[in-house]
C-alpha cells in the first residue's frame, strides 16, 4: 500500500430509475465525496451493479464498499445474486469489504445471517447509537454517535462469526465485523439532511400519515456523525492493508 495509492471500488446498488431520487446524485459520487477528505491520495470508481456493472478484475482493487439501495436483499434480480457471489469471492482473497444499509444486510444474509422486516416498522430519520467495543482501527473511542437511517428491514441475526459493535434502543445489530477483513452498518453516513426530505418525499405513497410524521420529526431534529463514520471506514481500510503488507 505504501507503494501505490489505496484503490477502492464502490459498488453502487441503487437502479437506475432512482438516480434522481435527489437531484441526479448517485449514492456512489455521495460516498466518493464522504471517503476522499479523510485519505486525498486515494483512487476511488464506482460500478454500478444494479445495471450490471462489475469490476472485470477483482484483484484490480484494495478494497470493496457496498451502498444502500431501495430495494430489499430477497428480490430476485440477479444482479443481487451476483453481488453475493462477488462477496464471496472477495472475501476468499481476503479483500477488505464495508457494507452500508443494503450491503450490510446483504453481507450478512450471504453469510448465514437472517434479513426481515423490523418490527417497529420504517427507521427514517437520524437515531442515537451505542458504541461498545473501541476496535484497533478506531484511533478515538466513541461511545455514542448518531447517523441517518432509512430502511424497512433489518439484520435479525447475524452470521455466527459476526461481532457487533454498535447498537441503537431498537437494533442491537446495527454495525458489525466479520473477521478483521469485513466492517458493515446499517445507517447512511453518506447521505446529508436534504437527501432524507428527498427521500421521504419519494416514499410518501406507500407510508401511513404516522410513519411520516413520525419521519418528519426524526429527520428535523435529526443530526449525523457522518465524519466520524467516515473517518472509521477508511481508517478500517487502511489498517487492514497495512497489516496485510507487514505479512
Amino acid at each position: 500500500m505504501n507503494n501505490h495509492p489505496i484503490k477502492i471500488a464502490i459498488l453502487d446498488s441503487v437502479p437506475k430509475k432512482h438516480w434522481n431520487d435527489d437531484n441526479g446524485i448517485t449514492d456512489g459520487q455521495k460516498f466518493v465525496s464522504l471517503l476522499e477528505p479523510e485519505n486525498v491520495s486515494a483512487k476511488f470508481d464506482i460500478y454500478y451493479v444494479s445495471e450490471y456493472q462489475f469490476p472485470e478484475n477483482i484483484e484490480s482493487y484494495d478494497g470493496y464498499l457496498l451502498t444502500g439501495s431501495p430495494v430489499s436483499v430477497h428480490d430476485k434480480d440477479e444482479w443481487i445474486k451476483m453481488l453475493s457471489d462477488f462477496v464471496d469471492k472477495a472475501h476468499n482473497i481476503s479483500k477488505p469489504i464495508v457494507g452500508v444499509c443494503f450491503g450490510h444486510q446483504l453481507i450478512a444474509k450471504h453469510f448465514g445471517g437472517i434479513v426481515n422486516s423490523n418490527e417497529k416498522g420504517w427507521m427514517i430519520g437520524s437515531f442515537s447509537l451505542n458504541v461498545s467495543k473501541k476496535l484497533p482501527w478506531m484511533k478515538k473511542k466513541i461511545i455514542t454517535s448518531d447517523l441517518f437511517h432509512f430502511n424497512k428491514e433489518r439484520v435479525t441475526k447475524l452470521p455466527k462469526e459476526a461481532i457487533s459493535f454498535a447498537s441503537s434502543e431498537d437494533y442491537p445489530y446495527y454495525a458489525y465485523t466479520i473477521g478483521d477483513n469485513i466492517l458493515c452498518l446499517q445507517g447512511h453516513p453518506e447521505q446529508p439532511k436534504r437527501a432524507m426530505y428527498k427521500f421521504l418525499e419519494v416514499t410518501k405513497p406507500i407510508l401511513s400519515d404516522k410513519d411520516i410524521k413520525k419521519a418528519n420529526t426524526r429527520i428535523d431534529i435529526g443530526k449525523s456523525d457522518s465524519t466520524i463514520w467516515s473517518k472509521w471506514i477508511m481508517d478500517f481500510f487502511n489498517f487492514y492493508l497495512s497489516n496485510v503488507e507487514k505479512k
